[in-house]
């Protein structure tokens, strides 16, 4: 019963996907917009009080790494200050020892893509299991994939030993717009919204 069950869903299913629109070709720009949060489950994050934020993002490229501040550069990090002091964090300058440390990442990644084009992969299978072989042709292709990552670092429990700081908390924001000044304040809000375990307030 429950394999013919199954079997009507599934027939059902793939009716109504046939006479569907494809539902990600029928996204907007901003419907493209994906946001994923990461929070350090050890981090208590009432201790801190205090934050501070790099003066311009980061842009890497292909493991390149340059400093960058125009206007989308500059309405992010402003963004980030107006949410982190919304949460309850007082915002101080880098030499004020803030507690916590908020960088911003423009990345970049770009791929070489092979795809194997058989012509067949044996003709026939004739001859005691032998096939007359057609050699493979390969296409190339390059995709480029870009997005931000927004990282808080702990100042205020630093590794001495290994002089480094523990990231307790970041974001990522992918899709088509995100590269658009018409989206960054919505970019900006949206990972601090589903990350409302920051609060402090």
């Amino acid at each position: 019963m429950l394999r013919k069950t199954s079997f009507v869903l599934i027939l059902a299913g793939a009716t109504f996907f046939s006479c569907s629109k494809d539902p990600i070709s029928d996204l907007s720009t901003e419907e493209t917009l994906v946001y994923i949060t990461n929070k350090d489950n050890q981090a208590d994050y009432k201790q801190y009080k205090t934050f501070s934020v790099v003066d311009s993002v980061l842009v890497i490229e292909d493991n390149r790494v340059t400093p960058s501040l125009d206007n989308l550069d500059r309405s992010l990090l402003e963004g980030i200050i107006d949410n982190m002091e919304k949460m309850g964090y007082q915002y101080v300058s880098p030499d004020k020892n803030p507690d916590v440390g908020i960088t911003a990442s423009w990345i970049t990644n770009n791929y070489l893509n092979v795809v194997s084009q058989p012509i067949s992969s044996y003709w026939g299978g004739y001859y005691g299991g032998y096939g007359y072989g057609y050699p493979s042709y390969y296409s190339y292709y390059q995709t480029s994939e870009s997005y931000w990552l927004v990282s808080m670092l702990d100042f205020k429990n630093p590794d001495t030993a290994n002089k480094t700081f523990r990231v307790i908390w970041d974001a990522q924001i992918r899709g088509a717009g995100v590269g658009s000044s018409q989206y960054v304040t919505k970019m900006v809000d949206s990972i601090f919204g589903q990350s409302q375990y920051l609060k402090i307030n």
